[in-house]
């Protein structure tokens, strides 16, 4: 398993997907630094890495479609080339195989994330300056990030899940994206039209959880019932990810 997963890293690793990807997406965090640069230079606004940090928290539910790259070059590129029957007649166990996926995808999910901020710290700070109260936001930033983490890692889960009972990468990539995008409203409707009993399934949907930690003020509880709740998905999805792949026939 342990060699599998250097495999997989080092494939990764050796393909310009992954860099190119983290590249874009370190670029557009950087632009963003600059514009608010320029911005506060032209009209006066004092805004610092402290505001850019707070921004920042309000969107702890982007990395849920950040994290789709990760999970397209780990399992999704072999559903597209047939490479899996490959690995599968090397004599690797189908339930480690998705174990490996699942922290292969994982691990570059985290080195990306660390070059995309600290391009965001380090811009922000040599552009803007650190602000007022750094150390207390930076903190407060800090703690909703690892709250977040296993929520986004839950996110992979259902990714694999997803791409193994579905075998088209582009349909699975678009399934993906209305599952997180439309739960919570379907959820939702049920609520308002059918029972408020829903509400029991709203609030632990991974989007929910995110948008807690993504709220100008986020209770003490709130931080443990997410890392709880991602690590609840993740075991569930992974368990089911193999049960699947167990019983799925590899073209």
């Amino acid at each position: 398993m342990i060699n599998y997963i250097k495999a997989e890293l080092y494939r990764n690793f050796n393909r310009a997907y992954l860099w190119v990807y983290t590249a874009i997406i370190a670029a557009l965090v950087l632009a963003v630094n600059i514009i608010i640069n320029i911005s506060h230079a032209g009209n006066g606004v004092n805004l610092s890495l402290s505001n850019v940090l707070e921004i920042t928290n309000s969107m702890m539910i982007i990395p849920v479609f950040l994290v789709a790259g990760m999970i397209d070059t780990v399992i999704a590129e072999e559903n597209k080339n047939k490479t899996m029957k490959n690995v599968i007649a090397l004599g690797i166990d189908r339930s480690k195989l998705i174990l490996s996926k699942f922290i292969a995808a994982v691990i570059l999910a985290c080195i990306a994330a660390v070059i995309i901020l600290a391009v965001l710290y380090g811009s922000g700070a040599l552009l803007l300056g650190l602000g007022d109260n750094f150390n207390i936001i930076f903190l407060d930033h800090f703690k909703r990030l690892a709250a977040s983490f296993p929520l986004w890692m839950a996110a992979i889960a259902v990714g694999i899940f997803l791409n193994i009972i579905i075998n088209n990468s582009t349909v699975c990539a678009f399934v993906y994206a209305i599952v997180f995008l439309m739960t919570p409203l379907v959820t939702k409707f049920f609520i308002i039209f059918v029972s408020d009993k829903f509400k029991h399934v709203y609030n632990i949907l991974i989007t929910t959880q995110l948008g807690k930690l993504s709220a100008r003020v986020v209770a003490s509880h709130d931080f443990i019932t997410s890392i709880i709740i991602g690590f609840i998905y993740i075991i569930v999805f992974l368990a089911f990810s193999i049960l699947c792949f167990k019983k799925k026939e590899i073209k």
